[in-house]
């Protein structure tokens, strides 16, 4: 247990060092940060689609966990993939230009960038998770596919997981908290405002709270690398890292989640 703390502190001594120059940099906009004049069509499409998550997750909370197959993974894939159709349609019908509005085209955000800011956040999420057990207490079971990662050996589903999370969840979830709701936000109330409400929405939408405070990290990550980099696929590479990452870990020492 020593060495673990031991290695913890000096992560996050190191993420601290680099946090101190990389946040006022991120800050600067080097690359710029997509300008767009949001409408009301726009932001009602957002919101609708963040309340259906939102809902999706409070339903959840406090019920079993439901049983993960490859059918429920397949279902899962589909429903997020719809809600990218719909969002893009609606902004494409809104002639909404999307490669302007996200950032698409614009470089400066290669896997040096990226990873450094991965790497930064993983120590102050990986702390926040720490604590948020410690304190719910050790009875608290982790996320159900966690859950399903660590005890299935049903391969096929373990690859649908594998997709669903470093391929579907990242682009859907990154459109929809940083791309469309950070923007939103950022522009009605400021930066720091857009940051935080977008990070608290992004975090509630697991429903599963002892991983509030390690999520909430992450999504502010996720914006300042947006801000940084001045492109949705920054946060996307990202948050896709962050889940394959995390992946890996559970498959390869499911007993460090025990």
């Amino acid at each position: 247990m020593l060495p673990q703390i031991v290695a913890l502190l000096i992560a996050l001594a190191v993420s601290l060092a680099f946090l101190r120059r990389a946040l006022p940099l991120a800050l600067s906009n080097p690359c710029g940060f997509p300008t767009i004049r949001w409408r009301a069509p726009e932001i009602a499409a957002t919101a609708g689609i963040v309340a259906f998550f939102l809902w999706s997750a409070l339903t959840t909370i406090g019920q079993p966990p439901g049983k993960i197959s490859i059918h429920s993974l397949g279902l899962s894939i589909f429903v997020y993939a719809a809600i990218v159709l719909l969002l893009v349609g609606i902004l494409v019908f809104r002639s909404v230009p999307l490669r302007s509005a996200f950032g698409l085209g614009v470089g400066g955000w290669g896997p040096a960038v990226v990873g450094g800011w991965l790497l930064m956040c993983l120590p102050f999420v990986h702390l926040a998770q720490t604590l948020s057990y410690a304190i719910s207490g050790a009875a608290q079971a982790p996320q159900d596919i966690v859950e399903f990662l660590i005890h299935s050996g049903d391969w096929p589903a373990r690859s649908l997981v594998i997709v669903l999370a470093v391929v579907v969840a990242p682009v859907t979830e990154e459109l929809i908290f940083r791309g469309c709701l950070y923007g939103i936000l950022r522009g009605a109330c400021g930066r720091t405002a857009g940051i935080l409400i977008s990070a608290l929405l992004f975090a509630a939408i697991h429903g599963h709270v002892p991983s509030l405070g390690g999520l909430f990290l992450l999504a502010v990550g996720l914006a300042l690398v947006y801000e940084r980099c001045g492109s949705l696929w920054a946060p996307i590479s990202m948050h896709a890292a962050f889940n394959a990452i995390t992946i890996a870990a559970v498959i390869l020492w499911p007993d460090l989640l025990k």
